[in-house]
């Protein structure tokens, strides 16, 4: 007997659920995915029900064509699990998005913002930090340091000065250390590098085995081996979410896809290479992710087909 995924399974779960079944079947999984998949499974029992269910749907669609027809024509005969599958396999698809992970870094963080939301918070030593979306941030401080450990996101950092006590920004293979300055830590999400950006001031970042000083509007990005590659940016533009904004200046449509999709659930997909280099610019408002699809499809060549809420594709006319 099929279980009732409303009944059992709510949207959360089921979301965290389907992401992990897609990453433990995706290539690029790897030892610490499933040490954490272990620890999100221990945690609750009504999280093995509700991977076995994501599993079950996922064996049996796993090999069908994922083409827009069969899609709308699955939604139409079981519109809530259907769309769940198609998220699965679009994600399987595709590059993984760790954002599917997001439960298990909210229940280790002091603070965070859901899918689409972008807050300030104030610490205790008058540091004020700006969250992106889908970010979470575990905050430790002692009498010689204040340490901050990015989760997931991006977070800027408006950092009080105090000499005696260092703070310092973690994220994995990175750290920024700051006395007093304005700077953003980003930690990788989808193609997206783990990265530093001064507004103003000085920071250290040690990364790749080396340490590199970084001044207002340097910027430096780690790959997934830890190299590091240091650049100019236009970091107000680059953290104009902070304001409520998304900028774009020439950017692949492809990028801007990705971008739009970090503030909204689910997915936008690209489905073809000639849409996905046609060049963006303009300010969008990042609380209205389907006008900025919108506008895009009226000034480029490109169709915008949503085919659930959270499955939006973008290809050539």
């Amino acid at each position: 007997m099929s279980r009732s995924y409303d009944n059992e399974i709510d949207d959360r779960l089921a979301e965290a659920a389907a992401g992990w079944v897609a990453r433990l079947q995706s290539a690029d999984a790897t030892d610490r995915d499933r040490a954490d998949f272990q620890c999100w499974l221990r945690a609750h029992p009504s999280h093995i029900v509700a991977y076995d269910e994501m599993s079950a749907l996922w064996g049996s669609l796993k090999d069908a064509p994922v083409s827009l027809e069969s899609l709308k024509a699955r939604r139409s005969s079981a519109a809530r699990a259907v769309g769940l599958a198609v998220m699965l396999s679009v994600i399987a698809a595709s590059s993984y998005t760790i954002r599917q992970l997001g439960l298990i870094d909210r229940w280790r963080a002091d603070y965070y913002t859901d899918v689409g939301e972008v807050r300030s918070v104030v610490l205790e030593d008058g540091t004020q930090v700006d969250l992106d979306t889908d970010t979470a941030i575990a905050v430790r401080y002692s009498a010689g340091e204040r340490h901050v450990q990015l989760l997931r996101g991006q977070a800027f950092f408006d950092v009080t000065k105090n000499p005696a006590r260092p703070f310092i920004v973690d994220e994995g293979q990175l750290s920024a250390i700051a006395l007093g300055t304005h700077y953003s830590v980003q930690a990788p999400t989808g193609s997206l590098p783990q990265m530093v950006q001064v507004e103003e001031g000085v920071v250290e970042v040690k990364a790749g085995g080396n340490d590199t000083i970084l001044r207002a509007g340097d910027a430096i990005t780690v790959d997934a081996s830890g190299k590091a590659t240091l650049a100019k940016a236009d970091v107000a533009n680059e953290t104009a979410w902070r304001q409520g904004k998304l900028v774009f200046s020439a950017t692949p449509l492809s990028k801007v896809a990705e971008t739009l999709a970090r503030y909204r659930r689910g997915r936008v997909v690209v489905l073809d290479a000639q849409a996905a280099d046609r060049k963006v610019s303009g300010v969008f408002d990042l609380s209205n992710t389907d006008e900025a699809l919108a506008i895009v499809e009226s000034n480029l060549p490109v169709s915008v087909t949503r085919v659930t809420d959270a499955l939006v594709f973008i290809r050539s006319k």
